[in-house]
């Protein structure tokens, strides 16, 4: 546990008296009470988290996150098993308790999956059928990129080729299996890479005993902030300008609260989200064309090229803005 204000190890955060009367702890360091929003209703914490409130991040990913783990034992070794059924055993009694340990988490992970692959799934229909009924005089967007070399310009031939035509050319139940591949995947290596990153490169592990789940916490509370876009499908004015202001702001929510919770510099931050975001683009997609094209060499390498033109004429539509 620590103090919300400062971060230094403190024993408790309150002490409990006759009558179930607690008083708040102050820390030794800064003098300052703390950790306020043990007596603070989960309504106004989810505000403080909307707010970036450094406090509410570090109450929920240190403090009650070690409350709660502490609840559970740690997971049996299989060094002792002398035995197949032994073994089989601890395994079992393992993953009960990882199931008991993380169910809230978990809980989270699948709600917000959930959002994540609707989501993905209304952007990619609407930016394929905004780019296929694009033609060379489509407003100013196209006009700009006249100015750019030929490779640059917009050709609506180019979409009907990418993976994604491909994918909405087939039944909603194996359209929606794709986008939940897609974003399961997606969101997976996010996850791992930026712990792996921000723990081994950074080494940030050596500060706290449960700093896997608090990274893993942190990226969870944070990845709320991509669901804001649903709220542009309730109101008609989801437009794909405005939902990729949205994206960028929930990046923004991404770097902000790994800050706050890790004390890293935001360069440092930056530079764990850019690689990933890097790896991400480089693998997620070309993994999912190796089925989409049943492993067909030919086929594989021209929606490979497709996209990368793709990739060049969107980029050659926005860059003189």
């Amino acid at each position: 546990m620590i103090c919300i204000k400062c971060m230094q190890p403190v024993d408790s955060l309150y002490t409990v008296y006759s009558n179930d009367h607690i008083q708040l702890t102050d820390c030794p360091f800064c003098q300052e009470i703390v950790d306020k929003y043990v007596e603070i209703d989960n309504v106004l914490l989810f505000i403080d988290l909307l707010l970036l409130k450094p406090g509410a991040y570090r109450h929920l990913v240190f403090n009650s996150l070690e409350l709660h783990l502490a609840k559970y034992p740690k997971g049996k070794t299989l060094k002792n098993c002398q035995s197949l059924y032994d073994h089989i055993q601890v395994l079992i009694s393992n993953v009960k308790n990882w199931f008991c340990k993380f169910d809230r988490l978990n809980r989270l992970w699948l709600l917000l999956l959930s959002f994540e692959i609707y989501l993905t799934w209304v952007t990619e229909e609407s930016k394929y059928i905004y780019y296929m009924n694009r033609n060379n005089n489509d407003g100013k967007l196209i006009m700009l990129s006249k100015k750019l070399p030929e490779t640059f310009k917009w050709d609506s031939t180019t979409m009907r080729n990418t993976i994604t035509s491909k994918v909405f050319t087939w039944s909603p139940p194996m359209q929606y299996l794709y986008f939940a591949s897609y974003c399961i995947l997606d969101v997976s290596l996010f996850h791992s890479l930026t712990r792996r990153f921000i723990l081994k490169k950074l080494h940030w592990e050596q500060n706290f005993v449960y700093s896997k789940d608090i990274i893993s916490y942190t990226i969870l509370l944070s990845y709320g902030a991509k669901i804001f876009p649903i709220l542009m499908l309730i109101w008609p004015y989801d437009t794909l300008i405005s939902m990729s202001i949205i994206k960028w702001v929930a990046n923004f929510y991404i770097i902000e609260s790994l800050k706050i919770v890790t004390k890293l510099s935001y360069w440092s931050i930056i530079k764990v989200f850019i690689t990933v975001s890097f790896l991400r683009y480089c693998l997620v997609k070309p993994v999912l064309i190796l089925f989409v094209a049943h492993f067909n060499f030919s086929i594989i390498k021209n929606l490979i090229c497709q996209e990368f033109m793709l990739l060049l004429q969107k980029s050659g539509t926005y860059l003189l803005l």
